[in-house]
């Protein structure tokens, strides 16, 4: 039995993630698709525009035939951390035979010899971009330079290679498949469609768009129900009020230099976004000041695991959640259940039972993240409704009815095809 695993956020799930899914069952071979998928926030350090049921939902309707969580740690990360941490816990199941991603060439030869490059000469490298950063540089761009600056090779390398999403985390990926020496071959597959951050729909509807349009037009939309960043809003200004006392440099991603910005800039808050657009610079990114906040408000601070450099460090991955699968992929859950060195949670309420006391806290996080979630999608929606029905119908018991349609983690059982 093969296995093919995909790296997703689905945010939302559109033709281009199906496209994805059925060329690599086609090229590897694959008798299943597992797909370990971003819970309810993103890596661009906000809320998924839908939650992880509905996404997972629309992953197996897509032909996936099982989905995971990416713990949220690592989830809401940086590129870096989001790859390592996600490839990390593939590697623990013991099961997978293929990563697929998407690239902007289609081509493992752009990527394997550059990743075994960066491994090899990390310290330097390392320095390299870190002199670059104190010189006002973003990340990207003085990884980019620093690669540019020390081999010969890659003396021409083009600044959107390295600005490219997709491109990013297929480098990333290879470096962590090397690092831990993994079983697992990497596959990579030509991205099509509109580009990564395209506002637009594409005018030809047999084109993929891409999710940030998609993104769009759910958000101009009033027939569904959506989250954003803004919608957490009144939640940040709070966690940031009672904090600023003490400063935010010790959260994951959040420098001295950011969180003085924080500090200095705190009493213009209007806004999620409009904060991340006041504190953005030359030197912190508008994606990396989102990020920052969604840490600051999810209380994830630097974890001890991040603080050693790539090849020295270990990231833990201690468990695996089931989310959803298809009635026919139970060979796959055997599969799972079977080789993985790492727990299964399909039951929440079977959690405390098998994990240790660390996975359980690491999974508590989740079930926070997941929480929070959810009482924003009812704050913003339900209690609307309740608002507005009760005025006009006095009618008391719509709220007891209502707040059934509040998400409770365990109570949720994973989703069936």
């Amino acid at each position: 039995m093969k296995t093919a695993a995909i790296i997703a956020e689905y945010n939302p799930f559109h033709k281009g993630h199906r496209y994805q899914i059925e060329e690599t069952r086609k090229a590897t071979g694959a008798d299943y698709i597992l797909v370990l998928m971003s819970g309810d926030f993103v890596q661009r350090g906000e809320p998924a525009i839908y939650n992880k049921y509905i996404r997972t939902r629309m992953a197996l309707l897509g032909g996936a035939d099982a989905v995971l969580e990416l713990p949220v740690l690592y989830a809401t990360s940086s590129a870096e951390f989001f790859a390592e941490g996600a490839v990390t816990l593939l590697d623990h199941m013991q099961m997978v035979d293929f990563l697929s991603f998407g690239s902007e060439s289609g081509k493992l030869e752009d990527f394997l010899p550059l990743a075994e490059l960066l491994n090899r000469k990390e310290a330097t490298v390392l320095s390299t971009v870190n002199e670059l950063l104190r010189q006002g540089l973003s990340y990207p761009k003085a990884r980019s330079r620093a690669v540019s600056l020390l081999f010969s090779e890659y003396s021409s390398a083009d600044a959107a290679f390295f600005s490219s999403p997709n491109n990013i985390l297929a480098l990333e990926y290879c470096k962590t498949l090397q690092k831990l020496k993994s079983s697992i071959k990497p596959f990579t597959l030509l991205r099509k469609g509109s580009g990564y951050h395209d506002p637009f729909l594409p005018e030809d509807s047999s084109m993929y768009p891409s999710a940030s349009a998609l993104r769009s037009l759910i958000t101009a939309s009033t027939s569904s129900q959506f989250l954003t960043a803004d919608d957490l809003s009144p939640q940040l200004f709070y966690k940031l009020l009672t904090e600023k006392d003490f400063g935010f440099s010790d959260y994951l991603d959040c420098s001295t230099a950011l969180s003085d910005r924080i500090c200095k800039y705190l009493s213009s808050f209007t806004g999620y976004t409009d904060f991340c657009t006041l504190l953005k610079s030359r030197e912190f990114t508008y994606t990396r000041i989102s990020r920052t906040l969604l840490h600051i408000l999810l209380n994830q601070k630097t974890p001890v695991s991040f603080k050693p450099s790539f090849s020295e460090r270990h990231l833990k991955t201690p468990y695996v959640r089931l989310l959803g699968f298809r009635k026919d992929s139970a060979p796959l859950l055997s599969s799972i259940k079977k080789h993985s060195d790492i727990p299964l949670v399909s039951k929440l309420a079977d959690a405390k039972t098998i994990l240790s006391e660390e996975a359980y806290q690491m999974l508590s996080r989740d079930i926070m993240a997941s929480t929070l979630y959810e009482s924003a999608t009812f704050l913003k929606y339900a209690s609307t409704d309740f608002h507005q029905k009760t005025a006009a119908n006095n009618d008391p018991s719509f709220f007891a009815e209502a707040k059934k349609g509040l998400l409770n983690e365990y109570q949720q059982s994973p989703v069936i095809l």
